[in-house]
């Protein structure tokens, strides 16, 4: 969990990388593309390369490879231009350099679901709302450099669909409160991890974010055939 936090936090301080593609994990070919209303940053951009070298190193260093990065197509052309700073939604596919060409199953999945679960049972039966609760409990008492935990917010047949809330100050001097909905599970026998970026707005948002990953995920199945 501490790890996988720690990715997060990386994400955050350089949120714009790679592209996104077919994908070799082992003997199995993924089809990971963006999704709806994002494009995949370009290494021929020299900004995105500089992002996707730093970041790339970076979760390396974890033990992680990074299978593809995403912005929202209307505010990567600000990005790349300097006339918007930080992207405000933008999505990444993972897995762990030890499961790249690993069998990893449903029943691998659930086992790490099960652990995720585990650190959030606290929570209330209702995941959404609970999961406000903590983002706004955290709100109050995060300063400027932080994140809450917001649990296991629904499962999914190949994993689960976890919930972070982040406050940080970025680097033009802006505080910043952020989530994170990731979905982390199998596909095609793969282990692959899904994050998903957006504003925290209102009470509408994670179940907002909650639901663009799992179509996502969903589209990620149809077109590998799971």
């Amino acid at each position: 969990m501490a790890k996988r936090i720690l990715l997060v936090v990386l994400c955050l301080v350089a949120p714009a990388l790679a592209r996104a593609a077919d994908v070799q994990l082992g003997t199995v070919t993924l089809k990971l593309d963006p999704p709806a209303g994002q494009c995949a940053l370009d290494p021929a951009q020299s900004s995105d390369k500089r992002m996707i070298d730093f970041i790339t190193t970076a979760l390396a260093n974890g033990g992680i490879d990074l299978l593809g990065i995403n912005a929202d197509c209307s505010e990567l052309g600000d990005w790349r231009a300097g006339k918007q700073q930080l992207l405000k939604h933008f999505t990444q596919y993972q897995t762990g350099k030890a499961f790249r060409a690993t069998d990893y199953s449903a029943a691998d999945a659930a086992a790490a679901c099960t652990q995720m679960r585990a650190q959030g049972a606290k929570l209330s039966t209702d995941a959404i709302t609970s999961a406000n609760d903590s983002i706004h409990k955290a709100n109050k008492n995060i300063d400027v450099q932080g994140q809450t935990f917001l649990g296991v917010l629904a499962d999914d047949p190949n994993g689960c669909f976890v919930g972070l809330f982040q406050k940080f100050k970025a680097e033009t001097g802006a505080v910043v409160t952020q989530l994170n909905v990731f979905f982390m599970g199998t596909i095609k026998g793969r282990s692959v991890n899904f994050y998903v970026w957006g504003p925290m707005e209102n009470d509408n948002s994670i179940s907002g974010l909650l639901q663009f990953a799992q179509n996502q995920i969903a589209k990620v199945k149809a077109a590998n055939g799971v």
